[in-house]
């Protein structure tokens, strides 16, 4: 038997009480899949929209684990498969069971062997377990906005595990990066990550500061998990004819834009990274690259506190905590 932590239903006013923490039988190794121990998974925003939203849990009527991402160890292989073995370190993509009700935030999965990546010596166990949706993202964004070597790419939640991973890939790349926040306190922090400039915008004027940066050539493109009357600021920010990405909804699942910037032809968008991972050829460049990062250390996700798949309640708070100090982590030995 292993443990889960399940949502039973939906509660619009409580979802978090819907969660609770259960035992199930360890699946068998049908043909063509691989079991997987799942040792390590982190508390991603997606996960708490997943519950708080009841996406998967009101398409089911059995109890559903959420969970996009994870680290763990292969424990049985099934007929045919070839491409890991038992005791293998390895990264679950779990995209597809996931959909299914059958995310990480359990001990064990069982998935496609086309789902599993080995995982190199190079990248540690804490690594691997993010290995797929800041990385993944972060990949995707850059391959898509294609901001020149030498240009500004402008970015809001600068602070965040994604962010400071996208300073350190822009500076691996030769892209100055202005970098959003809002606490004052981050500034040195960032910088020394390599950061180019950091904007406090919640107590300087974003525009006229990007204006000064760029000797008023604005930044080639950005950005945006905020949302909400930040992103006005953010495209008011953009060279004409710039591209404008919204991957989150940190402030609001609104966005307001100035119709002049429009006028501009600044391009507004929406970037999930699930509209891509099943794709084959886009999927393969994710994990190529993101092995060839991470393993260099290129990109090095921060990682916080770690709590015990049964402390599933007081971890989620801690993810939500501004200022917690990296990615929390549920742990499973």
């Amino acid at each position: 038997m292993y443990r889960a932590i399940v949502q039973r239903g939906y509660n619009a006013d409580n979802p978090e009480s819907t969660l609770e923490l259960i035992e199930k039988p360890i699946p068998d190794a049908a043909p063509g899949r691989v079991v997987v121990h799942v040792t390590l998974r982190p508390i991603n925003p997606t996960d708490m929209v997943n519950v708080r939203s009841g996406i998967t849990a009101r398409h089911y009527s059995h109890p559903v684990t959420i969970g996009s991402e994870g680290f763990g160890i292969v424990h049985s292989v099934g007929e045919g498969v070839s491409s890991v073995k038992p005791g293998q370190r390895v990264v679950p993509l779990m995209w597809e069971e996931g959909r299914a009700g059958n995310g990480s935030w359990q001990e064990y999965v069982s998935l496609r062997e086309e789902m599993v990546v080995p995982v190199p010596d190079t990248i540690s166990d804490e690594t691997a377990a993010q290995f797929v949706i800041n990385p993944w993202a972060i990949i995707g964004m850059f391959n898509d906005l294609a901001v020149p070597k030498g240009e500004y790419l402008l970015q809001t939640a600068a602070g965040s595990v994604l962010g400071r991973q996208l300073i350190q890939l822009a500076k691996h790349k030769g892209i100055k990066t202005i970098n959003l926040i809002r606490r004052p306190e981050q500034k040195a922090e960032l910088e020394a990550l390599g950061a180019d400039e950091v904007i406090c915008y919640t107590s300087e004027d974003v525009v006229k500061r990007v204006k000064d940066i760029t000797g008023n050539k604005l930044a080639y493109g950005a950005l945006d998990a905020v949302g909400g009357d930040l992103t006005k600021k953010v495209t008011a920010s953009v060279r004409r004819g710039g591209q404008v990405f919204i991957y989150g909804v940190l402030a609001s699942s609104d966005a307001t834009v100035r119709i002049t910037d429009l006028f501009r032809e600044v391009t507004v968008k929406g970037w999930i990274l699930s509209n891509y991972w099943l794709q084959e050829d886009k999927r393969n460049m994710y994990i190529k690259e993101a092995l060839e990062y991470l393993g260099g250390k290129v990109m090095e996700p921060l990682v916080g506190e770690k709590f015990d798949l049964a402390d599933f309640q007081e971890a989620i708070k801690k993810s939500e905590e501004v200022g917690k100090g990296g990615k929390v982590l549920l742990v499973s030995t």
